[in-house]
This record gives structure tokens, sequence and C-alpha cells, in this order.
């Protein structure tokens, strides 16, 4: 029997442990839900006794979780956002979070760019079509105008690691790039060829697509609603790999089913999964993927194993270099 417990709190149907279990081995028992856990009374149902958790991004670790997990050292994210854990109460209780800063970066970039690459050229509707048996002229109607990348002006909304993958593949794909993002000096703009923008409103006046890439944090949370979807382009496309409630969702369907703009490309959502039944999945000016632009095999398995040796680290009492909070180390107590 080992010392310690690591509980794996994001089910997925082809998830399989032995990467886990094998850097864990003689120091944890490594277990696994076989459900999907999105309250605070199932991660309690499921690890209550665990010394450590892996979390996904729908898992609520709040105050009332941690105090109702005597054992608990350390959480770690299965990613770069930590939104859904209450980092000021896992610091003053000496618990150490996890994440993985640089995960997935070149990816989603990718995925955000295949997105917006998907809506200016109509690939989706295309293939929909064809697939129903038109072609030909009828067809070419249907999806007119597709304006050329040279003429299409490329936003980005924050200029952080990944926004700037972004934008240097934009930029290679003809687009003018702009940005806003008021924490990045001016300098910084020029040296990778995007043009910086005063304010949120010339962002959202001037492009032609959108691409958000800010964090989820109490300021940004519905950032983009009725407001500003207004003061968009009817011709505008936005896309969104970053967090689904920096979008007030309500009023994006609002927007894409009024042609308030034109079109969405979606990874990430105010409620994941999205339910089965919500009405964007009805609309065809809508590209929707399941929150997995940051996803390949390579980056997939060295996340995985680069966060279960930082909670290794912890169980063993040392100071994890993948250590989100590092002011817990001053005062947390070693179980």
């Amino acid at each position: 029997m080992n010392r310690y417990k690591l509980g794996i709190t994001y089910a997925l149907p082809s998830f399989k442990p032995e990467l886990e279990r094998d850097i864990m081995k003689g120091v944890a028992d490594v277990v696994v839900t076989d459900r999907a856990i999105t309250t605070e009374d199932a991660i309690l149902d499921f690890a209550r006794d665990a010394n450590a958790l892996l979390l996904g991004s729908t898992e609520p670790v709040t105050r009332r979780v941690m105090e109702n997990m005597p054992n608990l050292m350390a959480l770690a994210r299965h990613g770069i956002g930590v939104d859904n854990i209450e980092i000021e109460a896992a610091t003053s209780m000496g618990i150490v979070v996890i994440n993985h800063p640089d995960y997935g970066l070149d990816e989603v970039a990718d995925h955000a760019l295949a997105l917006s690459l998907a809506l200016t050229r109509r690939v989706v509707k295309l293939d929909r079509m064809m697939r129903e048996g038109n072609s030909g002229q009828a067809l070419k109607e249907t999806v007119e105008p597709i304006h050329g990348n040279s003429s299409l002006t490329f936003g980005l909304l924050g200029l952080g690691n990944i926004a700037r993958r972004v934008a240097t593949r934009a930029r290679a794909f003809g687009f003018r790039v702009v940005s806003y993002d008021p924490w990045v000096p001016r300098a910084e703009f020029g040296l990778i060829g995007v043009e910086k923008l005063s304010s949120l409103g010339e962002l959202l006046e001037t492009s032609d697509v959108i691409s958000v890439h800010v964090p989820l944090i109490p300021e940004t949370r519905h950032m983009l609603g009725e407001k500003e979807f207004a003061q968009m382009k009817k011709s505008a496309l936005i896309v969104n790999t970053s967090r689904g409630p920096v979008i007030d969702q309500d009023a994006l369907y609002r927007a894409l089913s009024t042609g308030g703009i034109a079109g969405a490309g979606l990874d990430v959502y105010e409620i994941e999964p999205l339910p089965a039944d919500h009405p964007l999945r009805r609309l065809d000016n809508v590209i929707l993927t399941p929150h997995m632009a940051g996803y390949a095999q390579e980056s997939e398995n060295r996340l995985r194993a680069d966060i279960t040796h930082a909670v290794l680290d912890v169980l063993n009492g040392k100071r994890p270099e993948l250590i989100f909070n590092p002011k817990v180390w001053e005062h947390r107590a070693i179980h």
C-alpha cells in the first residue's frame, strides 16, 4: 500500500493512467474517475481522502472542497488555465497549485488560425452543401462574397504567448494583423509586425476576424456582449480558443442568428460540454470544436508527464518547477 493517493478527476473514455501510475509507482496510488465531475460534491465523493488531484477545466475546486479534503497537498491543472481553482484559498491552506504555462501554445495557435480560415473561406458550409448535392454557380452564389486574406484585417484581443503565435501565422497568410492589449508595450507589437490599437472599440470596429486570447478573470468575464457585437462589422467573424465566459454566449447567439455578425468559430463555451440542445448547434454560420485546441498526441504526453512529476515533487517534499502559487512554499505544511 502506497503512502499517498492521487485522484484524476477528468473523465475521458479513452484515458489510460499507465503513465501516471508508472511515475507514482511506490509513492502514490492512482485512481481515475469514470464519469464527468462538474460539482463540488462530486469531487468530494470521488476523492475526499486524496493527497493530490489532477484536474481538467470543469471541476470547481472551491474553498469548501479544499476544507473538506484534509489530506490535500497539491492541485495540478491538466493545461494552462486555473480559473476553476480558488487560488487564494489554496495558498492560504498551504496547497500547491500546479499548471503547465507552455502547454499546447503552438497547437492552440494553429487551431485558432484553422477556425479563422475555415470561416473566411466558408470551408464547412461548402462541404455541407457539396454533400447535399449542390455544385456549380448556385453553390458559389450562396457563399459569396469570399475575400482574399490581403484585403482583411485580423484582430487579436490580447497579445500573450498564444496570440503572438497566431499573429505570426496570420501575417504569413497575408492578413493585416492588429491587436488591443493595454498591458503590452508598443515596441513589442512592432517586433512581431502587429499594429497596436488604442481601445477595444477600435479593435471591434476595425477587424474582419477577431481572435480572442485573454485569460478568464473578473474583468474579462462577458468582455464581449451585446454592446460589443453591435460595434463589429456585420461581416465580421469571431474565434474563441481562450475561455468560454469571456463571451456572453446568449448575446453571441443573438448576434449570429440575426445577422449582427457573420460567423463564429468556438472551441470553448460558458458551460462545458456544450449542452446537446444548445441553439448554437443549430446555426450554420458557426464552427464548433470540443475544447481540443491544445491537443496533439506529443504535447499531451509531455503535459501528463510534466504535471505528474510536479505532483511527485510535492509529495516528496520538493518545490516543483511548475508551481503556480510560489508564495505557498513559504508557509505550506507537509502532511
